[in-house]
């Protein structure tokens, strides 16, 4: 008889959350709509017939034993009826899946696109210290002041959406006691994350200004007209790269 667990590549101790994990994994390898393997149909039929039996505990416990389980086997016609019914089953969990994997790919996208440009463009700032807004006259002015409201408002919002996403609120001490925030997905607190928001723009510039220390032939001298342009360009940059990145979006479509 097929060893089931070694078909999932997992121990007989496994959980029932360790086995649904290996199976995820491994339907996302072996899915016929995913893999080039010639024998990509057949190995799906396989673990997901495994999961099917390992995954209800009653039939887990039988084949555990060596009982019969639903007169259900492991079997090898490529083509039957029942694999084929099998393979729709699961089809719509495996897309599932692998719908979750692409979403979260592109929300770590959205992130980075939204940090590391903030970080970068404080750095830079710091380097050429842009004096632009007394370089043009009052309507420029308006419109450069017109972008960096819009850019901060642009910032503070994706900001939002990626600590949201990435930290979890630290429960109250009260309320903790009777109910515990699941955050297992959720690698730091809120405050951590701010924290690490506010020192990594402080580092940016700090480093910055190190770096325009030992190129002062390129790199303006400090004064106050530049003090503006650290707070005014780096959520310009960001309006400007998430522009950037919604408008690729919308010609992917096409």
């Amino acid at each position: 008889m097929t060893d089931l667990y070694r078909l999932l590549e997992v121990s007989q101790k496994a959980t029932d959350r360790e086995i649904k994990s290996a199976y995820r994994k491994l339907a996302r390898q072996f899915h016929p709509d995913v893999s080039a393997s010639p024998d990509a149909h057949h190995r799906f039929a396989e673990i997901s017939n495994a999961y099917q039996i390992l995954s209800d505990p009653r039939r887990r416990r039988a084949y555990d034993r060596g009982e019969d389980f639903d007169s259900r086997r492991i079997y090898y016609a490529a083509k039957s009826a029942e694999i084929i019914a099998k393979e729709r089953e699961f089809n719509l969990q495996v897309d599932e899946e692998l719908e979750s994997f692409r979403q979260q790919t592109a929300e770590r996208r959205h992130a980075v696109l939204v940090v590391v440009p903030l970080f970068t463009s404080a750095f830079y700032v710091m380097i050429a210290k842009p004096t632009i807004v007394e370089g043009v006259n009052f309507n420029g002015r308006l419109v450069i002041l017109a972008l960096s409201l819009v850019g901060l408002v642009y910032l503070i919002k994706n900001l939002a959406v990626v600590l949201q996403r990435y930290t979890y609120q630290s429960p109250d001490p009260f309320t903790s006691v009777f109910k515990e925030e699941d955050h297992e997905d959720k690698l730091i607190s809120r405050r951590a994350g701010l924290v690490f928001l506010v020192c990594g723009y402080i580092v940016s510039m700090g480093l910055g200004y190190v770096v325009s220390l030992f190129m002062r032939d390129l790199s303006p001298e400090f004064s106050l007209s530049t003090i503006p342009g650290f707070f005014i360009f780096p959520p310009i940059v960001v309006l400007i790269i998430g522009s950037v990145r919604r408008l690729g979006g919308l010609f992917d479509r096409f």
